[in-house]
């Protein structure tokens, strides 16, 4: 498990994380030390030497100075320890983030977004807290019991026997009894979280639905079975995490009793060093087995973050020919087939000349959107090529077409932020008077102009303030802000009333009449949408 740990460190981590088990072994000496600080007024309360009060009370100031300098130097040590593990977390969230985000469309289609967005937060968070801490945990209290039984060992050498001979047998028949349970607990919990987090989210967005049909019910029963399944879960992990002080404690009593049957000269003396000992071990023995339980139970995250973080983002080919959009774009013996080997078309052939207004049709299933998709290069084709003004569209330079692109699909992609936020998507600052132009062009600017905070209103949740018609033109707008040449409209009015789809639809020949150079390629169902096409590519007849 340490060498998996390790492997998931980049090189820059590991080196810091040098830094951070030296500040484990120091915290692991300074506890020595507070330990073996107590030992002087031990001796002198057993020996009772002559004017002791006096000493004692000295030698007891002395001992309170240095635990709180010793505590202070923890503290410090402890910190630079934490801001270790959250710098992981950070790292491989954002990583672990990126990577899901690169490796695609179809990736992102096949996943449920509420498992990804629980691996990308919470599964790097326990990774973290729940993987890194305890065995950093666990590094500095066996360091420590090391050092406190091998001092006990040279001091008295039965005494420290004694001590291993009673802790250690103990703590590996905790182990090996528990240790498979506790990896099983933790893989259920983790799948129980999943499913909870799901059945929320749908639960949220699905209420008109559940609502109307008077099955929120269904959704409250499916929450509260997952939830007595987690209670139940974490119940008998919490059982097996309160053995270790049980152990420990069983392990002193032991030991002292040995100790008392077998040993010999002063016995008060060695009772009490005995005891001074333990009282640290039982904490530290406790703590060990306790990050081990936590270890186990979390283990199963070391899997999701390496299948994570196993791939880097793609990046731009170096040196990659900025795309131009002046001819056409060509689509080649085109053919694609998804990963379950379904295959959509084969030798599809289409021209698409600068300029043009090009409807796209099929019924459903056709693959219209596939086709969308891979003349957008988030498909990768399996056959076939697609040329821009002869440059192929590969997915190493798809970042230089999409410059050149506007994409309105049929669910517009709003972000909880404010109407400039949203034309402007993306820009650090918005132009606001290139956003009133672009309003204006798509017929929103009294619109704009009446809203209550004007281009600083928010549109809500996922635009839960929008109409229909209003989501798609701030889709078209949205395209026009960024200068888009070629423009993608992938059944944006289906979901429209008539008469709204009238609108957009003569808002787009409005903008293909005085945008000469504006390409639209067009997927929709109703004839009416395509009416002020230049020509229409039907797939039903190509395939």
């Amino acid at each position: 498990m340490i060498e998996k740990i390790y492997g998931l460190l980049s090189e820059q981590q590991r080196k810091r994380g040098i830094r951070a088990a030296f500040a484990v072994l120091l915290r692991a000496i300074l506890d020595f030390a507070g330990v073996a600080a107590l030992i002087p007024i031990l001796l002198v309360v057993v020996k009772r030497e002559e004017g002791g009060r006096g000493m004692m009370l000295a030698l007891c100031g002395a001992v309170l100075l240095f635990v709180l300098f010793k505590n202070a130097l923890v503290v410090l040590l402890a910190r630079v320890q934490s801001r270790y593990q959250l710098e992981v977390y950070r790292e491989f969230s954002r990583r672990m983030f990126a990577n899901y985000y690169h490796r695609g469309l179809l990736f992102l289609r096949g996943k449920s977004s509420v498992q990804l967005g629980h691996e990308v937060n919470y599964v790097c968070y326990t990774f973290s807290l729940c993987v890194l801490a305890p065995v950093f945990r666990m590094a500095g209290e066996l360091m420590l019991v090391l050092l406190m039984v091998s001092a006990l060992i040279i001091w008295e050498p039965l005494a420290g026997l004694l001590l291993c001979a009673c802790f250690f047998p103990l703590a590996a028949l905790y182990v090996g009894l528990v240790r498979k349970r506790l990896r099983r607990f933790g893989m259920e919990e983790l799948e129980a979280r999943r499913k909870q987090s799901r059945t929320v989210v749908e639960a949220f967005r699905g209420y008109p639905e559940l609502e109307i049909s008077g099955a929120f019910h269904t959704s409250l029963a499916s929450f509260d079975q997952g939830m007595d399944f987690i209670v139940r879960n974490r119940l008998r992990t919490e059982i097996y995490q309160l053995f270790p002080s049980f152990l420990s404690e069983v392990a002193i009593v032991a030991g002292l009793a040995l100790l008392i049957g077998t040993g010999s000269g002063d016995l008060g003396l060695v009772s009490g060093v005995f005891a001074v000992a333990a009282f640290r071990l039982i904490p530290a023995v406790r703590s060990v087995l306790n990050s081990w339980v936590m270890l186990q139970n979390a283990s199963h995250t070391i899997t999701v973050v390496e299948e994570g973080i196993s791939d880097e983002p793609q990046e731009e080919a170096p040196g990659a020919t900025p795309f131009t959009f002046k001819h056409a774009i060509e689509l080649r013996g085109l053919g694609f087939a998804f990963p379950d080997g379904h295959a959509l078309f084969n030798d599809l052939n289409l021209k698409i000349v600068c300029g043009e207004r090009i409807g796209v049709r099929g019924a459903s299933g056709s693959g219209k959107s596939t086709l969308f998709n891979l003349m957008l290069g988030f498909f990768e084709p399996t056959a076939g090529e697609i040329l821009i003004d002869g440059q192929k569209l590969t997915p190493a330079n798809r970042g230089g077409w999409h410059e050149l692109v506007g994409y309105v699909p049929q669910e517009i992609f709003i972000i909880e932020g404010s109407l400039a936020d949203n034309i402007a998507l993306g820009q650090p600052q918005a132009d606001r008077a290139k956003v009133m132009q672009v309003l204006e062009q798509v017929q929103l600017k009294e619109w704009a102009d009446a809203l209550p905070q004007g281009l600083d209103t928010s549109l809500g949740e996922y635009g839960s303030r929008l109409s229909g018609g209003q989501k798609q033109r701030i889709g078209i707008a949205r395209a026009l802000y960024k200068d888009a040449e070629v423009l993608f409209f992938d059944e944006a009015t289906s979901a429209l009333d008539s008469k709204t789809e009238q609108e957009i639809n003569h808002a787009l020949e409005m903008l293909s009449l005085k945008h000469k150079e504006l390409t639209l390629v067009v997927i929709a169902h109703r004839e009416s949408s395509l009416a002020f096409c230049d020509r229409i590519f039907d797939l039903d007849e190509k395939r």
